[in-house]
């Protein structure tokens, strides 16, 4: 439905322009946020964040594995109480393991998250320079498209634009705006 509607609005916007020519480029948004520098860096900053944590995780399940092995050793000579009371130790313990797991991922994802929309809003305004500098009508999302000429992929130039003028800015933090760098004569 949604891409039915592009296409309908698509369709009347050419009409709306008459006899003025059309340009119609895309861009990979996704593939975009992967290949700028400040993805690449939020990517491995979030990677070594992981992997700590996961080392954390891992610690704490060799722990808990060690803790059910000598339950499995002592309850045939413990006494029924405490057994219950082991086992409600360990119960608890893996609980918690779990809890933690959770909101680790829900830690990481959300960093995740904020990464991406900062890097996908100064994406956007380098869309619309690229879109302004090469008199584009329309630059819509790949990801909308059904098909679309290889000629209309503007993603290259916009991931140079963005490291051109961002950088490998830190995620969360505005980059200073500054206008593009000028061209040597001749380029385009």
């Amino acid at each position: 439905m949604r891409r039915f509607l592009l296409a309908l609005s698509l369709l009347i916007a050419a009409r709306a322009a008459h006899a003025q020519a059309m340009k119609i480029g895309y861009v990979d948004v996704q593939r975009a946020v992967q290949e700028v520098e400040e993805g690449k860096q939020a990517r491995s900053r979030l990677k070594a964040e992981l992997d700590t944590k996961r080392a954390n995780l891992d610690q704490k399940r060799a722990s808990l594995e060690k803790m059910k092995a000598d339950y499995d050793k002592q309850a045939p000579v413990l006494s029924d109480d405490a057994k219950r009371k082991k086992q409600e130790e360990l119960q608890k313990a893996f609980i918690e393991a779990q809890n933690e797991a959770g909101q680790m991922q829900e830690e990481l994802s959300g960093k995740e998250q904020e990464a991406t929309q900062g890097i996908s809003k100064r994406l956007l305004q380098v869309v619309a320079e690229v879109s302004d500098k090469e008199s584009f009508t329309f630059v819509l999302d790949k990801a909308a498209l059904l098909y679309a000429p290889a000629a209309s992929d503007v993603t290259n130039e916009v991931v140079r634009r963005y490291n051109e003028r961002f950088g490998g800015a830190p995620a969360g933090k505005t980059p200073p705006k500054t206008s593009p760098a000028p061209k040597p004569p001749g380029k385009k």
